[in-house]
C-alpha cells in the first residue's frame, strides 16, 4: 500500500525466465505493492515456474501478444492504483518509487527511456512518434510511446477498460490515446533503462521495430477517424 492507496503491479511476460524472479524480488523489497500479477503469455521457457515459485498471482493469457497479457492483468486488478512493467531486465524496480511520488499530483505517470537508449532508430522513432501523437490528440508532451512502465489510477482506466481492442504492442498507443481523451493530468518522467535480457519479441531488429510502428499507426488512424 502507498499512502493508504492499494497498488497492483502487472508483469506481462513472454519467455522472461531469465529475469522475472529478480524483478519480483526487487519489487517486494520496496514494500509498496499489494498485489503482483504475473501474466504468462504462452512462454516456451520456464516463465510459468518462475512466476509460481514467487508466491504471486499467476495468470495465463490465451491470446498471444503484449496487449493480450496486459488486458488479462487489468481485468484482475481491484486496487486503487495500477502499475504495468515488463520484467525483462531493462527496468529498475526502484524507479517505481519515482512514479509513486507523483501520483498525488497527477492521474497517470508515464516513463521515458529515450535518454538512456543506445539503439538510435528506437530512440528517435519513439521521440518523433510521441511528438506526433501528442500533437494529433492534444495531449501532454511525451518523448516515448513504447515504455511499458506506467502508473495510473484505476478509476480512470475503468472508463474505457472494457473497450480496449489491441492484443499486441499497440495497446500502449491505445491506452495513451484513451487517457489523453479523458483530459486527465499526465506527466512523463525519465527513468533508468538497460538492455533487456534476451531478445525482444517485437523490437529485436529494425524490421520488427518497423512492424511495431505500423501497428501503432493503425491504432492512431482508427482512433483519429473513429473507425
Amino acid at each position: 500500500m502507498f499512502q493508504n492507496k492499494t497498488l497492483s503491479l502487472i508483469l506481462p511476460a513472454y519467455n522472461e525466465g531469465l529475469n522475472i524472479s529478480n524483478f519480483i524480488n526487487a519489487v517486494k523489497k520496496l514494500n509498496v505493492v499489494d498485489q503482483i500479477i504475473g501474466v504468462d503469455n504462452n512462454s516456451e521457457d520456464n516463465t510459468e515456474q518462475e512466476i509460481k515459485k514467487n508466491n504471486i498471482v499467476y495468470l495465463n493469457a490465451d491470446k498471444q501478444g503484449f496487449g493480450a497479457a496486459v488486458k488479462k492483468g487489468l481485468k484482475y486488478c481491484k486496487t486503487d492504483l495500477i502499475l504495468i512493467c515488463e520484467p525483462d531486465g531493462s527496468f529498475e524496480a526502484n524507479d517505481i518509487l519515482k512514479l509513486l511520488s507523483l501520483i498525488n499530483d497527477y492521474d497517470a505517470v508515464f516513463t521515458s527511456r529515450t535518454s538512456s537508449m543506445k539503439n538510435y532508430y528506437l530512440k528517435y522513432g519513439n521521440v518523433i512518434y510521441a511528438k506526433i501523437l501528442s500533437l494529433i490528440f492534444c495531449g501532454p508532451k511525451l518523448s516515448d510511446v513504447g515504455s511499458s512502465l506506467r502508473l495510473f489510477k484505476k478509476e480512470h482506466l475503468d472508463k474505457f477498460k472494457n473497450n480496449l481492442k489491441s492484443d499486441g504492442p499497440e495497446l500502449q498507443i491505445e491506452l495513451t490515446i484513451n487517457f489523453f481523451r479523458l483530459k486527465i493530468k499526465i506527466i512523463e518522467i525519465d527513468i533508468n533503462y538497460s538492455n533487456r535480457l534476451g531478445i525482444s519479441n517485437y523490437t529485436g531488429n529494425f524490421i520488427g521495430s518497423l512492424k511495431v510502428a505500423l501497428r501503432f499507426t493503425k491504432i492512431v488512424i482508427i482512433k483519429l477517424f473513429k473507425i
